[in-house]
């Protein structure tokens, strides 16, 4: 993620979007989505592994109980500060760092790289994204693994809905807005939140660009990728229009 004040991600990732998502992120969640990663990546023990856009490290501090070497990146310190608050809370270890997912600072040190929750294609440019599908082959060991977690466009086409909304149990009100571009194929969701008493302020929301399979595959394949399978859930579902998940699994050639 870009590192200068005017991007949307500096904005929308703090308390807006924990408080708007939040609800979602159950530890119940947390370790199926782990389990499956574990499984696909197949991690011996000990292996490094690199959470990219850890967040608050909801997928970082179960991958560091399950006896891996985790390193935390997310761009946000904020949020690095609540996963190793996580982490100690816990009783394990994890390295955090922030950076720049365009720039990851290690080479050739990972046996693993996971990338949760759709934070691929945040950025910019489709320029951009490239550099991060880089970034993250030149920081993998030659036969490391990737694992991408994707929305998958061909379901957010067919299952768009412009408006909807959601509240919280304290009576917070998310009056959700979706534009969706198909030639560009980048999806803005901005929110209207309006508090129990009343009070109305506008959140930048989050912006994405949603990649094909065809497309993402073409991608890591030119930055050294191979034997890429796909995935349409945390279950192991086939991929397909109907899944909403677009899960992609590489390893980078020897």
């Amino acid at each position: 993620m870009a590192s200068h004040d005017s991007a949307w991600y500096v904005d929308f990732f703090g308390e807006d979007y924990l408080n708007i998502y939040g609800h979602i992120f159950t530890a119940e969640r947390a370790a199926q989505e782990v389990s499956f990663a574990e499984k696909l990546l197949e991690l011996s023990p000990g292996a490094r592994v690199l959470d990219l856009c850890a967040g608050q490290g909801r997928h970082s501090v179960p991958l560091a109980e399950h006896g891996y070497r985790v390193t935390a990146l997310d761009l946000s310190p904020a949020y690095l500060r609540l996963a190793q608050r996580s982490a100690d809370a816990h009783h394990v270890t994890l390295e955090t760092v922030s950076a720049d997912m365009r720039r990851i600072p290690f080479e050739r040190r990972f046996d693993a790289i996971l990338n949760m929750y759709s934070s691929f294609g945040y950025l910019e440019s489709e320029e951009d994204d490239a550099l991060v599908l880089e970034s993250m082959a030149s920081a993998l060991k030659p036969g490391g693994r990737l694992f991408l977690d994707m929305l998958n466009r061909e379901w957010a086409v067919a299952n768009y809905i412009q408006n909807d909304w959601h509240a919280d149990p304290d009576g917070t009100l998310y009056v959700e807005r979706r534009d969706l571009d198909l030639a560009t194929s980048r999806m803005h969701v901005h929110f209207t939140i309006v508090t129990p008493g009343g009070e109305r302020r506008e959140s930048i929301g989050h912006k994405i660009r949603l990649y094909s399979l065809t497309e993402i595959s073409r991608m890591l394949n030119h930055v050294g990728f191979e034997d890429l399978r796909s995935f349409g859930g945390f279950n192991g579902e086939t991929y397909s229009i109907g899944t909403r998940r677009m899960i992609v699994c590489a390893r980078k050639a020897t």
